[in-house]
């Protein structure tokens, strides 16, 4: 069995990777997973809030329901006692580098004892991929927010031959790595201009689905043909994920709508980055 313990400061996307990587484990080696980290965002799909992940024994909610902080203060006295016993074992993944959950020692342990794991650079890719559709199964929205994007991408589509989602991050990217990927509107717009220059030239007409999480100055952006996003944190990813192309800084909120929605992304590094459409890719895990 694994528990999933340590939400470490992650945001929406982060958690969802993190949470798939485990699933996809979990299913193609039968065991039982929990997920009490997700709590705050199980609202948001069906099988995470009814704690209905079909034939497999996959959680968020023990049958205790108990609070997450009292999770943790029970986590915290458990550690305080012993990390490893014949019935549990805290394991940790490294803080830049994968922890493979294809490990056989890690395999072993988790059908003999209780793992609580702490860390977020969990990965199985292989299969990830293997059972990429049940996981776009078990994160779709309710209907009635997809009704909602439907709507606002077919009202982009009749002014548009091609729509391009740009994802400005701010808020915490003011601080994360210096500030290195926290770009200023002058730096989206001359990709918007590169990119629709392309476009233009090929006689298709863009529009810009711009997403952010803090207000836009919508006056910066009066040149080109956009549509702001819903203003929602599930509408808005879910939204890029029906976008043709994204672009935007390194985030696993575009990753997630690039793999969601099987979009081409364009992560921006530099500010001086040219766009060229071959170097668009789709996320695949």
């Amino acid at each position: 069995m694994i528990i999933i313990q340590e939400k470490l400061g992650m945001q929406f996307a982060n958690r969802l990777f993190l949470f798939s990587h485990f699933i996809a484990n979990a299913v193609e080696n039968k065991y039982v997973l929990f997920n009490p980290t997700f709590d705050e965002y199980c609202k948001y799909f069906y099988a995470t809030r009814s704690n209905d992940f079909g034939e497999y024994p996959i959680y968020t909610k023990f049958r205790i329901n108990i609070p997450f902080f009292l999770f943790k203060i029970l986590v915290r006295l458990i550690l305080r006692i012993s990390k490893q016993s014949k019935w549990h074992e805290f394991i940790k993944a490294p803080i830049s580098t994968n922890f493979d959950l294809n490990d056989t020692n890690f395999l072993n342990k988790v059908n003999n004892k209780v793992l609580l794991a702490d860390g977020w650079l969990f990965r199985d890719e292989v299969n990830f991929n293997k059972h990429k559709d049940l996981i776009r199964e078990y994160f779709t929205p309710d209907q009635e927010i997809i009704n909602t994007i439907n709507q606002l991408i077919s009202e982009c589509k009749k002014k548009s031959d091609v729509i391009i989602g740009i994802h400005i991050r701010r808020g915490d990217f003011y601080l994360w790595e210096g500030g290195k990927y926290y770009f200023h509107d002058d730096v989206y717009i001359d990709k918007m201009e590169q990119i629709e220059n392309h476009f233009n030239s090929i006689e298709k007409r863009v529009l810009f689905l711009i997403c952010s999480n803090e207000p836009i100055q919508a006056q910066n952006f009066t040149k080109y043909n956009i549509r702001f996003g819903i203003n929602g944190i599930i509408e808005d990813l879910y939204s890029m994920a029906k976008c043709d192309y994204l672009i935007g800084p390194p985030s696993t909120y575009s990753m997630w709508a690039s793999f969601y929605g099987m979009v081409p992304l364009l992560h921006i590094y530099d500010k001086h980055q040219i766009i060229n459409l071959k170097d668009f890719l789709i996320v695949s895990q």
